[in-house]
């Protein structure tokens, strides 16, 4: 009997890392980064960019300090940038170009970790997929790209799966070849149909690190 081959998707999980921004209790937002090589994380910008802070209208230092933590270790974390969101009435929030994607890095080395590709292709609508958060790994399957009414705000990927708090900036691995197909975002909240969580296409997070990033070798 042949081997078995390893799942690359399941390889990939230990990419995600736990990423918080905050400094008190009820000013803190948590979520997931994805380690993409040589120190560096992306994540959801509303996690770290003070966006979930200055929301809830009780924390005035707004994001305050960032950290990382893998396997019980934790780092001081540097926001390198994020991408620009806009508060509409009747709306909320959104971002220029659906890039709701931050670069950190670490203050200090942390445990291994894997390395997270991105996908370099579009993914295929239906296509098995892995959710890997700090809470929980869960098999689920690609939907096709969601565009907003308003070009300018892009377009997202979903997963027929209901997000937990706590779970933005986590990664959907493509199950056939372990690339990273998307970055967990947010809920789509009309509450119409069965559950929807919206995911920034690879294609969108390489736009956003830019090409210097990507040929330095992630």
């Amino acid at each position: 009997m042949p081997a078995r081959v390893a799942d690359p998707a399941l390889s990939a999980v230990t990419a995600v890392a736990q990423v918080a921004s905050g400094e008190s209790a009820r000013c803190r937002a948590t979520g997931a980064a994805i380690h993409l090589g040589g120190g560096r994380f992306v994540t959801a910008a509303h996690v770290v960019d003070g966006s979930v802070q200055r929301l809830r209208g009780v924390c005035p230092a707004g994001a305050g300090p960032l950290a990382i933590s893998v396997a019980g270790s934790v780092a001081p974390a540097l926001l390198v940038r994020a991408g620009q969101d806009r508060v509409d009435r009747g709306i909320g929030q959104r971002y220029l170009g659906g890039e709701d994607v931050a670069l950190l890095r670490p203050a200090r080395a942390l445990p291994s970790l894997g390395v997270a590709v991105l996908c370099a292709g579009p993914p295929q609508a239906g296509a098995p997929a892995l959710l890997v958060t700090p809470q929980r790994s869960l098999r689920t399957r690609l939907l096709p790209l969601v565009r907003d009414a308003d070009p300018r705000f892009g377009g997202y990927l979903e997963i027929p799966e209901t997000l937990n708090q706590g779970e933005s900036g986590g990664a959907v691995f493509e199950a056939a070849s372990g690339c990273l197909a998307g970055l967990v975002s947010h809920r789509d909240e009309d509450g119409a149909g069965p559950p929807r969580t919206r995911l920034v296409p690879a294609s969108v997070i390489a736009r956003f690190l830019g090409a210097r990033f990507l040929d330095a070798g992630s």
